[in-house]
């Protein structure tokens, strides 16, 4: 077992022994729903409340770790393989967004530990509308993707978002569903935030859109198939 494993076991380990709520997010929980991507990041999330008490839960057993300017904890591992040297692992730990609750996870086995908490889709594409609000622009995309995959429900990422206390989230969501910015920079923060109920509304209309593009060119296929005949 290498450095990476054994230290992740440990810490599941004392976030069970200490009763500290948390959940997998980031690129690992999105590996669970979406096509797998590599990662050298395991990604966490917990209560503020807990915040403090893991901090000196670390310090007690030894365990180095930093804050970086994305208020994370990190905690980075080296392996003993020449390959993994230039590239640190590292555990990850985030606060919980206030009013974000840890609904719904599903359960997967990571390591040999079972029943490892993975956050919903919902949670995510919440948390990445966030990150995107705050300028951290790479989430944008992974948003897009659950939606786009329809991997997360659009009314209940939409009642997630509703529940977040100061944040933009919910005009980046927008921005997703109405396809207004095809790119992160392109998103207006200024536009007035919209009610869940015409977020769902505009879903609706886009599906409206995409069935009339279909049924078009279907109408066009056909006539181009009949003046073939004619030619004939």
């Amino acid at each position: 077992m290498n450095k990476y494993q054994k230290l992740f076991k440990q810490l599941i380990y004392v976030l069970s022994e200490e009763n500290i709520e948390y959940v997998i997010i980031g690129t690992l929980a999105y590996s669970e729903y979406a096509p797998p991507r590599a990662t050298t990041n395991i990604n966490f999330m917990i209560s503020e409340n807990d915040c403090c008490k893991f901090e000196s839960v670390l310090k007690e057993y030894g365990i180095d770790f930093i804050w970086n300017a994305h208020q994370q904890l990190i905690i980075t591992v080296k392996d003993d393989s020449d390959e993994t040297k230039k590239y640190p692992l590292a555990l990850s730990f985030q606060i919980t967004p206030k009013g974000l609750t840890f609904n719904q996870p599903i359960s997967i086995e990571i390591f040999g530990m079972a029943d490892v908490p993975v956050a919903s889709p919902e949670a995510l594409v919440a948390l990445w509308c966030v990150a995107v609000s705050k300028g951290y622009s790479k989430s944008y995309y992974d948003a897009q993707m659950m939606i786009k995959l329809k991997l997360a429900d659009v009314d209940r990422c939409i009642a997630v978002i509703e529940g977040l206390h100061e944040t933009n989230a919910n005009k980046v969501l927008r921005s997703i569903l109405t396809g207004n910015a095809m790119y992160v920079d392109t998103i207006n923060m200024d536009e007035a935030l919209m009610m869940p109920s015409e977020l769902i509304q505009t879903h609706e209309e886009i599906e409206r859109a995409k069935a009339h593009r279909y049924n078009a060119s279907q109408e066009r296929r056909r006539q181009l198939h009949e003046g073939i005949k004619q030619v004939k």
